[in-house]
């Protein structure tokens, strides 16, 4: 009978396992078992990838900003959830949500809290002592120790708080022999391993590395010459396993994607550069990571009516496109200017319950 409710609590969605806890204690403790919790999400991942998507904003001026969270497909679109953001500023990108194996990250300095957006759910994330309002933090998922790991970076030493199943979260301040100061707000994390871009000691922008597992510092490579301007669209992503750094043209035409090349004697950088014309979808367009198959997904940076994602195959240059279909949200479609976030392979979690 145990392994009948298991299979059956396992096909189920989230919001509705989440129901379930109230059942009785031999449910609730089935369903937050940290093995179950996996198996739910590894069944998940088997299914079809779909796209999480973000629009974050208010619904009219002087009211409270949310975050709106669909699931979409290229045959359906589902709303997840609304979750009240930590911070009242969409158009700071440290304030911009980030994702790591089903869960979101949201706020930054003393205001920050981690959501599940297939359910809702949030937790508030405890404060840092002597931390500036505006201080910038990481988000990554350490799949050995199946843990998430959130990196403060002060002015000072950095802290790192932990969230496991089975302990209390508390920051720790841990060191770093590296002097660097972490820049251009983008970060990608790619099995266990954060990586972001910084300043060294000599102020040369380099790529650097946090390993989660062992909470260790690494510096990889310093960035090339053409990539010294990096401004506030720059972002990391998981292309192929590797890092890549991209970056738009001011029209916001043309994209600069640099690959790091580690097959190399030393580390250095491959680039990729296209061209799509941004004018035909009603707004600027972002990169905003790739497929496993190597496609580029981009999206306008704020929500319209026809709004879609776009699929780029740089090896074959064709061009899918994904209707995100927002139905029955009378609130949301009568948002101003909402910002756009994009993950792809997104799966239901039901951690947070």
């Amino acid at each position: 009978m145990k392994s009948l409710n298991t299979e059956i609590i396992r096909r189920l969605p989230a919001k509705s396992v989440a129901r379930f806890l109230l059942v009785s204690k031999s449910w609730a403790n089935l369903i937050t078992n940290r093995d179950f919790i996996k198996s739910f999400e590894t069944r998940s991942c088997s299914s079809q990838p779909r796209l999480l998507v973000c629009f974050i904003g208010r619904t009219k001026p002087c009211k409270r900003q949310y975050c709106y969270f669909f699931s979409s497909s290229s045959s359906s679109t589902t709303f997840l959830s609304r979750v009240k953001c930590p911070r009242e500023d969409p158009e700071c990108f440290p304030c911009l949500p980030h994702y790591a194996n089903g869960l979101i990250r949201l706020g930054y300095g003393e205001k920050k809290l981690i959501c599940n957006p297939s359910t809702g759910k949030s937790i508030d994330l405890p404060k840092v002592k002597n931390i500036m309002s505006v201080s910038k933090s990481l988000f990554g998922y350490d799949p050995v120790n199946d843990e998430y790991k959130i990196l403060c970076m002060t002015k000072k030493s950095p802290d790192v708080l932990t969230l496991g199943a089975d302990e209390q979260s508390s920051w720790r301040t841990i060191e770093c022999s590296i002097p660097h100061r972490y820049c251009c707000n983008a970060y990608v994390c790619i099995d266990g391993v954060v990586y972001f871009v910084a300043k060294t000691g000599a102020e040369y922008l380099c790529l650097m590395k946090f390993d989660l597992r062992y909470e260790k510092w690494d510096l990889l490579t310093r960035l090339s010459s053409d990539m010294s301007r990096l401004g506030e669209d720059c972002t990391l992503i998981n292309y192929e396993g590797k890092v890549a750094i991209t970056t738009t043209n001011t029209s916001g035409d043309t994209f600069n994607v640099w690959v790091i090349d580690q097959a190399a004697r030393e580390p250095g950088w491959l680039k990729k550069s296209f061209s799509i014309e941004s004018w035909k979808f009603l707004s600027k367009l972002s990169i905003y990571g790739s497929t496993h198959t190597g496609e580029f997904i981009l999206a306008p940076r704020y929500y319209s009516h026809d709004f879609s994602v776009l699929l780029y195959n740089p090896n074959t240059n064709g061009l899918r496109k994904i209707k995100v279909d927002v139905k029955g949200s009378d609130e949301f479609k009568h948002g101003r200017r909402m910002r756009t976030m994009v993950f792809w392979e997104y799966f239901q979690s039901i951690r947070l319950l």
